[in-house]
């Protein structure tokens, strides 16, 4: 192959992968690895260390859990292998880890963990003793003030202080911030010589690829945006799958730091809290059977969606790369799965709108979604202090309902929004606040000036 074609082949790779995902959707899920956090005495996680907990060890409960989730995936999922990164009570280093999911060609790799929390200090009287204070009094001797202590007993409150329980609890997913992409690059291009760009074609010129040279740094770019999408794809059907078992789920999150395995494995990746192990009703049923069973359950069937939908192609329709699974065909809007709590009504003086969309408050990591009449205009962004902008085109006529989608809880709930809202005359300061049960809504409503009198 000649020099001159490589930047060609890169232009089509990018072109395919960026326009005609669909092509590339074949590519069989085939390994997945699983990742038991924490382990062996020299990094034991999170413990129990309320009063009256059970004392749990962050790395005894992800290995359970890790161990009924392999076994789940493979009893599912039998024509994907699943490999566990560890299955005994050891320390492994982050690096070591991220060293066996990328030499095994993983495709997924799905991290468990435990929560917790800072527990505040609580006091209780427990009793009393007796202390012996003195009272100190002066007395003229031989014309000198003489200093006298004259011993008392007094009846003092004895306490003990113990570590209050988190009240927090719940279930949530994290995936690698958007800022830490270029370390995600990084691992692509370092791992490149067991990477393979994602088409069933063998023979493709670029189905192996030097991803160190300037045309391949541009496609592993395309590789690392995929693997955010499809690790936050991944996170919210888990999300969904925790929701079902009636537990509290927590959202989908983006951690800013504190989970250098995310960023260090070519490919998607996610890290499930499975619950907080310093809130009591939390570490009783990650210490249960039945607890991470169904986590391991869950956790499955949200690959098995995962699977089907970036599989892509019903097995009884190969030649049609239009068709959606099940999954896909039949789910509804997300914003339609809960009710609207708070609804504004906005009248404005133009048919065309301008939003800009804040976080509002603090900056606690929000992520939402916004719909406008049912259609998503904003999918999963991460709110900042830089506004995101959209424009709007509200039809006369009919009601125009904008809603906010709360994708996580951030880290202060609930998730909240400052909208700034221009129609070219007027302009508008709207906050609404979401949370994974409920929406907020806004709808316009366009008022005409009066006719001017004859």
């Amino acid at each position: 192959m000649s020099k001159n074609q490589v930047p060609v082949l890169v232009l089509i790779a990018a072109f395919t992968l960026l326009i005609f995902p669909c092509a590339f959707s074949q590519k069989k899920l085939t390994t997945i690895i699983v990742d038991a956090g924490h382990g062996g005495t020299r990094d034991p996680g999170a413990t129990g260390q309320y009063e009256g907990s059970l004392r749990s060890r962050e790395k005894d409960i992800t290995l359970a859990i890790s161990m009924k989730l392999v076994a789940e995936l493979k009893k599912q999922l039998p024509d994907v292998k699943t490999i566990p990164t560890r299955t005994t009570d050891i320390y492994q280093h982050p690096t070591e880890k991220a060293r066996i999911a990328n030499e095994n060609g993983g495709q997924l790799f799905l991290c468990i963990h435990a929560d917790s929390g800072p527990l505040k200090q609580g006091k209780r009287q427990i009793g009393t003793r007796e202390e012996t204070r003195y009272k100190i009094s002066y007395k003229k001797v031989k014309k000198k003030k003489v200093k006298v202590s004259t011993p008392y007993t007094v009846t003092v409150p004895v306490y003990e202080y113990f570590k209050i329980p988190l009240t927090r609890s719940g279930t949530s997913v994290w995936i690698f911030a958007p800022h830490k992409t270029s370390d995600k690059l990084k691992t692509i291009m370092d791992n490149a010589d067991d990477f393979e760009i994602e088409t069933d074609n063998a023979d493709s010129a670029y189905s192996k690829f030097d991803f160190r040279t300037p045309e391949g740094k541009a496609l592993a770019d395309i590789y690392q945006k995929r693997f955010q999408e499809r690790s936050d794809k991944l996170a919210t059907l888990v999300n969904d799958e925790v929701d079902k078992t009636g537990r509290h789920a927590l959202g989908v999150n983006q951690r800013q730091v504190g989970i250098w395995v995310l960023q260090a494995t070519n490919m998607p990746a996610i890290l499930v809290e499975t619950g907080f192990i310093n809130n009591p009703e939390d570490e009783r049923y990650l210490n249960s059977e039945k607890g991470q069973q169904e986590l391991a359950e869950a956790i499955t069937a949200a690959v098995i969606r995962y699977k089907k939908q970036v599989e892509g192609i019903s097995k009884a329709n190969p030649q049609n790369a239009d068709v959606k699974s099940a999954d896909e065909k039949h789910e509804p809007l997300k914003s339609d799965s809960r009710t609207t709590k708070e609804q504004k009504v906005l009248q404005v003086k133009s048919n065309k709108l301008r939003i800009e969309i804040f976080d509002d408050g603090e900056i606690d990591n929000d992520i939402v979604s916004v719909y406008f009449n049912k259609k998503a205009v904003v999918e999963n962004k991460s709110l900042t202090v830089n506004g995101y902008v959209f424009n709007l085109d509200l039809i006369e006529g009919k009601t125009n309902e904008l809603v906010l989608y709360a994708d996580n809880l951030g880290t202060i709930p609930p998730n909240t929004a400052l909208m700034i809202i221009t129609d070219g005359v007027n302009r508008y300061e709207l906050r609404l606040a979401a949370d994974l049960k409920t929406n907020a809504a806004v709808r316009f409503e366009i008022t005409k000036p009066p006719k001017p009198k004859p």
